[in-house]
């Protein structure tokens, strides 16, 4: 394979819809199905497949039997009835926080465990926009994926984190608190209201635009969301929310899209029955006549006019060949006569508006430059509740729609301007104020932002939001106040010292390293092959991007650095012993031309060993010898055919290696204490639950600590027990675990609860 150095180039901020990255992350369905591709693969699932641009999951064949017929009857049919939940491959999180609770902290009996404390960020300043108005920099936090105001109470406000859990705010978004930092996962997807009864409140776990298989069940308060409860329930384990609609004269019945069925409930969550076994992105309940309700369907658009029991298919006219990619519905509040559908069908989009109460839908125009290179993950409507002819559209972008008695539209992009306020892009929820239909909420990529004036300004609410989604992090060995992170669309951040971290680099951040000899030059990456590196310390002007070979890597491929030496990899190992000025290569061996293996883990042992963990669960190691970076040799293999998430070598003895693997079930966590030529599995009791990261206590070789997708653990005796270590840490996945020697501090990063530490 010819590989050629490519020209360095400047990197912009790259959404997810526009990027300049490596071309096979840039296809029609965007960086966030390679985010979520690389998530299933690193946990060894049956993953996505791609369907004109339209992520699916992967569901095992439904056994025959009566529910199964009842799930396939015709388009015009009342659907399936039955009781039993569609097998999928479940995440083991409830057993896996179960098994946690029950491990002591591992040290002297009367020793109090250590507290972790958080660092934030709690506001990340000057974030990114596609606008270039006078006010395109504004505060962000993380991604929301829905937004509830208290009917009784303008000030009280919920928000559904992707990945960070509940958080509560009771005067406007100034101040936040987060409600449910310790239950089984924090992965949501909708949280809602019941309109009779506002001290009741549902939320879903499992984010539905992530295809996220981290549902544990429903969420419900009694009490106006002081407490939470979690119904368990295995119509919902393993998967992921879309929307949630709750009857309004009835706070018991409600209904639940998610990416496998269409559910209702009439005891307030406890039981489910699945009314369709089909992906169902939305609900709307007329709220003047409950017993009309409207499902946005993978299959369609259907309506049930018996309260969800059964449902039919409504025609939509004009509509294009091809898959539907994302559909949303919604009544208007102040007319349920009028009802909106706005899809995207085959990468075509399209609006619809009904009229009259059973009447027929005609197509309506929609906002020019709108995109749907991503509809099926940021797609949102909601109609004005004192307007029946004002329409807000969400995808990349935030448009609002008013709509003139000729029946014409005049449309206006709200959120990216040449001139005023910007938001960040990738909307997934819109709702407003009640009572005061001027203000709307905004949930995206980039946090939660309330306009009082229909979208003409806008407010960034994320000051306190300790959500952003971390992929990995570095720190100065000599400055315990300098972090550098990457985060998931909020770009790469820089630690100082307080709650406040820097937006140092636009685009998604990646890996990212330090030279411990000279920390003030530091690495960082977006997503594919390629770096920049700072000499100053990374403050934002400061780098200077280093082109890499295009060919296939990780999303987040590994970097590592050791001195000088600096090391990225993907089906080819890119060695530079000169900071980045130039680079050698070595390919990453090939089981066969049918079982491709990437580089998932690096390790540099010293400026003439490198340690490559893969895809494919094999460790190889490349030796420098007589000029040249000698073929990779492999060692034992800990487990084949899993993914190697970390590796870790003691430093006093390079014998001693450290690997853990994140795919569910079987070994997570391995030891070798001769180079790699033998290995032992040292899971011992942990929690059955990927293990995403591995650092060593450097004045103990036998004290190691993982990281897993719920919590931190500790061993003293190189792993033949562990235990918990997360006292107060929530149970957010934890991707990456960093020792800062000199100050004896343990570092954590998650997704979406920010970065912690605790004092060893």
């Amino acid at each position: 394979m010819d590989i050629r150095r490519p020209k360095s180039r400047t990197r912009k901020y790259a959404g997810d819809d526009r990027d300049d990255g490596p071309a096979r992350f840039a296809g029609p369905a965007g960086k966030a199905l390679a985010r979520i591709q690389l998530f299933e693969q690193q946990r060894g699932m049956d993953g996505v497949a791609v369907e004109n641009g339209t992520p699916l999951p992967k569901l095992p064949p439904v056994k025959k039997g009566p529910a199964r017929r009842a799930a396939t009857a015709p388009a015009g049919g009342a659907g399936a009835t039955g009781d039993a939940a569609t097998p999928v491959q479940r995440m083991p999180y409830l057993a896996a926080a179960r098994r946690k609770a029950r491990m002591a902290f591992g040290g002297p009996a009367a020793a109090r465990p250590p507290s972790w404390v958080e660092l934030g960020p709690r506001s990340i300043p000057h974030g990114q926009t596609y606008g270039t108005g006078g006010n395109n920099r504004p505060p962000v936090s993380g991604r929301i994926a829905g937004v509830a105001v208290d009917p009784l109470d303008r000030r009280h406000i919920f928000i559904a984190s992707a990945g960070g859990g509940i958080w509560e705010s009771r005067d406007r978004g100034r101040r936040w608190v987060p409600r449910t930092d310790f239950l089984p996962t924090l992965s949501m997807g909708a949280i809602v209201y019941a309109p009779s009864n506002p001290r009741v409140i549902y939320a879903g776990t499992g984010e539905g635009d992530t295809f996220s298989r981290l549902g544990v069940g429903l969420l419900r308060s009694m009490n106006g969301g002081r407490s939470w409860r979690l119904l368990r329930s295995p119509h919902l384990a393993g998967r992921g929310v879309y929307d949630l609609a709750v009857d309004p004269t009835d706070h018991r019945h409600l209904l639940a899209a998610t990416w496998s069925d269409l559910l209702e409930s009439s005891d307030g969550g406890v039981r489910w029955r699945r009314r369709r076994a089909v992906l169902t992105w939305d609900l709307s309940i007329n709220p003047n006549d409950p017993a009309e309700s409207l499902a946005a369907c993978r299959d369609g658009l259907f309506r049930s006019g018996n309260g969800g029991t059964s449902w039919r298919r409504v025609p939509l006219p004009q509509m294009p060949a091809g898959t539907i990619d994302r559909m949303e519905v919604c009544h208007a509040p102040s007319n349920p006569d009028v009802v909106y559908v706005f899809a995207s069908v085959g990468g075509t989009p399209r609006l619809w508006r009904r009229s009259t109460r059973g009447g027929a839908f005609r197509r309506q125009t929609l906002p020019p430059g709108l995109s749907t290179g991503q509809a099926w993950y940021d797609w949102c409507a909601a109609v004005d509740p004192g307007d029946e002819d004002r329409l807000y559209l969400g995808a990349i972008e935030m448009y609002r729609g008013e709509r003139r008695r000729s029946g014409t539209w005049q449309w206006s992009n709200i959120s990216a301007r040449a001139r005023g306020d910007s938001i960040h892009p990738d909307q997934h929820f819109v709702t407003f104020e009640p009572g005061n239909p001027s203000v709307v909420y905004v949930g995206n990529d980039g946090g939660l932002f309330r306009s009082p004036d229909r979208g003409q300004r806008w407010q960034a609410l994320n000051r306190g939001l300790g959500i952003t989604e971390f992929e990995y992090i570095a720190q100065n060995p000599r400055n315990l106040s300098w972090i550098l992170g990457g985060t998931q669309d909020n770009g790469t951040l820089r630690h100082r010292g307080n709650l406040t971290w820097n937006h140092v680099a636009d685009g998604d951040g990646g890996d990212c390293g330090v030279n411990r000899r000279r920390p003030r030059t530091c690495y960082h990456s977006y997503y594919g092959l390629g770096y920049e590196r700072s000499r100053t310390g990374g403050g934002r002007g400061s780098w200077q991007w280093i082109g890499l070979p295009r060919v296939d890597s990780m999303f987040y491929p590994p970097l590592e650095v050791n001195g000088t030496v600096v090391v990225q990899a993907g089906s080819y190992v890119f060695i530079s012993e000169d900071e980045g000025a130039s680079y050698h290569y070595v390919a990453v061996p090939q089981p066969s031309p049918n079982d491709m293996q990437l580089a998932s883990a690096l390790w540099i042992l010293d400026a003439d060993s490198i340690l490559v963990g893969t895809t494919r669960g094999r460790i190889y190691r490349i030796d420098w010898d007589r000029g040249v970076w000698r073929t990779p040799v492999l060692l034992a293999t800990p487990r084949p055919n899993a993914y190697v998430s970390d590796i870790f070598v003691d430093g006093s003895n390079p014998n001693w290696i450290w690997a853990t693997y994140s795919t569910i079930n079987g070994g997570h966590v391995f030891l070798s204490t001769d180079g790699g030529t033998g290995w032992r599995n040292r899971s011992g009791n942990l929690p059955n639950i990927p293990i995403n990261a591995v650092v060593g206590d450097p004045r103990n070789a036998r004290t190691v600590y993982v990281g897993g997708d719920i919590g931190v653990y500790r061993t003293t005796n190189a792993g033949r027990s562990w235990s918990d270590f997360s006292r107060d840490l929530p149970n957010a996945i934890v991707g990456d675990l960093l020792f800062h020697e000199a100050r004896r501090v343990l570092r954590a990063a998650t997704r979406s609860r920010g970065v912690w530490q605790v004092r060893v």
